[in-house]
């Protein structure tokens, strides 16, 4: 008994110890856990190349240096030059000098003079006034040989915050790339840099980087100081507004006050050909935030530069915008021919313009080879079941709830080619009289001239049959060898190549070529009494002469 409460009490206290030992190691490899994602939003992909390329890009700048504009601070290495002196040969004439953390440039023989927070071309003018005292000479020169690099810190809706390296030539896009980008709920037009101007004084910039990531335009998004802190804040879900419709880049865009919509379509990447100016629709919340008021703006005299126009109107947040497009404006009317032609394809048209003879014209004419009486006009636009109530009631419905009637009428209508034209092409497509005018994706098949009548079903020779005009379907069957047991003859179909389906006892069709006669089976429940009759003998023989086969042989193995 003691052995087995010893036994229980030292695995608790390993089970504790492992416990303790797995939250420690856990604790020490636990990742932070990152912002909230859309799906779709996050391409881990992208985002690293763009941080790498962002990091490469590092002291790269867009212009040449402006002398009068950059402002030197420590870590700045410049270039000075004096003019040789040969009774001063301790004081070199070429020499690279950085400046100090402090913000002095150390120049031998000549002193340290303050450079921290001026502009080069102040800087020069202040070591040339301390070098003349000294030197009597007017041959000196500044230049930036390097840029320093200091540390920002980024803060806020961004995937990687912390401290980024940076230098005076970067800009805050570039920092905000180095940080993994923005998340996809960062707002881009409420950062801020709080810079230092002064022992515990700070000024606060703006920056508005959907203007340069839209329109390219760089003045909301300023270049960098050592110690800038850059706070992205999370976008406001209302403060919005919405462009759709015939536009570059049509979506939901963050407001901002004072937004035109000539800036909010430059946003959007301005209108296309396709846009009716005449009637931009803008929809706006009333006051009770519930019901939205609607008007439209005519922006024909609107500029495809800046989106400027006559009619231009302040936005507010909430709106939207739908800029509608022109109807049929270069609607491309397509339409397809295949088959027996001497040139099928693909054929642009006018609507309502080309028939069905124009286009076989086009298309060269038939080949020797052609059967226009068996040939098809598909019509897309005219798929029947789209709008076909009854049809859509009955796929609904069980099978076993449908009425003889239903099931007469869904099996037709599996049977039905869709959007299929009725033409008289017994007379031949060649016939100017047919002005059937063509329209967009109607497609046309003509046939191909065929020899035989196929002959399938309970028949003891299925198959193909040569054409006989003097043949009627009898004469067809008796040909195939004539009909096989269980053959329903009085159901025996004649199948057209366009679809129909005439009983082969009716008069109203004419045997062409290519047409194939069905023999079916007799269906179980309409079986005679004489043919079951029949079936009961001839399955009770066969039991029988197996049976006596078995006893014959079970007699002669005694």
């Amino acid at each position: 008994m003691n052995l087995l409460t010893s036994l229980c009490m030292c695995l608790v206290v390993i089970a504790c110890f492992s416990v303790q030992v797995v939250g420690q190691v856990t604790g020490a490899i636990k990742l932070p856990k990152p912002g909230i994602m859309k799906p779709g939003e996050y391409d881990t992909t992208a985002i690293d190349k763009a941080e790498l390329m962002a990091k490469e890009t590092l002291g790269m700048v867009e212009t040449p240096i402006d002398p009068a504009t950059y402002i030197l601070g420590p870590n700045d290495i410049l270039t000075l030059f004096i003019a040789p002196i040969l009774y001063k040969p301790e004081i070199p004439s070429n020499v690279d000098i950085p400046v100090s953390p402090d913000g002095r440039l150390v120049i031998p023989g000549i002193g340290a003079i303050h450079v921290g927070g001026i502009s080069i071309t102040d800087a020069e003018a202040r070591v040339r006034e301390e070098v003349t005292k000294i030197l009597k000479t007017n041959g000196v020169s500044l230049s930036l040989r390097k840029m320093r690099t200091f540390k920002v810190f980024v803060r806020g809706a961004v995937r990687k915050p912390g401290i980024i390296p940076a230098t005076p030539a970067d800009r805050v896009s570039e920092i905000i790339d180095r940080a993994g980008g923005l998340m996809f709920d960062a707002s881009m037009r409420t950062i801020t840099i709080t810079r230092s101007v002064a022992k515990e004084i700070s000024t606060s910039i703006p920056v508005d980087l959907h203007d340069f990531y839209f329109k390219g335009d760089k003045s909301g998004n300023p270049f960098l100081n050592g110690g800038d802190v850059i706070f992205v804040p999370a976008q406001s879900s209302t403060h919005v507004y919405e462009v759709d419709g015939e536009v570059g880049k049509p979506g939901m865009f963050e407001f901002k006050d004072g937004e035109m919509l000539s800036s909010a379509l430059l946003s959007a990447g301005g209108y296309l050909a396709t846009a009716k100016l005449d009637s931009i629709e803008i929809s706006r919340f009333n006051e009770d935030n519930l019901t939205i008021k609607t008007w439209f703006v005519d922006a024909s005299d609107m500029d495809p530069k800046t989106m400027k126009c006559k009619a231009d109107i302040p936005l507010e947040a909430g709106d939207r915008i739908a800029v509608r497009k022109k109807y049929n404006w270069r609607k491309p009317h397509t339409v397809v021919i295949t088959g027996e032609v001497m040139n099928p394809g693909h054929y642009a048209i006018d609507p309502e313009s080309v028939d069905v003879h124009q286009l076989i014209v086009r298309a060269g004419g038939f080949t020797k080879d052609a059967y226009p009486p068996s040939s098809l006009l598909i019509r897309q636009s005219d798929d029947n079941n789209v709008y076909d109530i009854e049809y859509w009631r009955l796929v609904a419905l069980p099978p076993d709830a449908l009425s003889d009637r239903e099931k007469a009428f869904m099996r037709e209508k599996k049977r039905e080619i869709r959007g299929m034209i009725a033409v008289d092409y017994a007379s031949g497509f060649s016939n100017k009289n047919i002005q059937l005018h063509l329209e967009h994706e109607d497609s046309i098949h003509i046939s191909k001239k065929k020899d035989f009548i196929n002959v399938f079903g309970k028949v003891k020779n299925p198959g193909r049959i040569k054409f006989n005009p003097r043949y009627s379907y009898q004469d067809y069957i008796k040909s195939a060898g004539g009909y096989s047991t269980r053959a329903d003859e009085d159901e025996t179909l004649v199948l057209k190549q366009r679809g129909e389906q005439f009983l082969a006892d009716d008069d109203e069709y004419e045997l062409q070529p290519g047409d194939q006669i069905l023999v079916p089976e007799v269906p179980e429940s309409t079986l005679t009494f004489s043919q079951i009759l029949s079936m009961v003998l001839t399955i009770t023989a066969q039991i029988i002469t197996v049976v006596g086969v078995i006893y014959t042989l079970s007699q002669q193995s005694k």
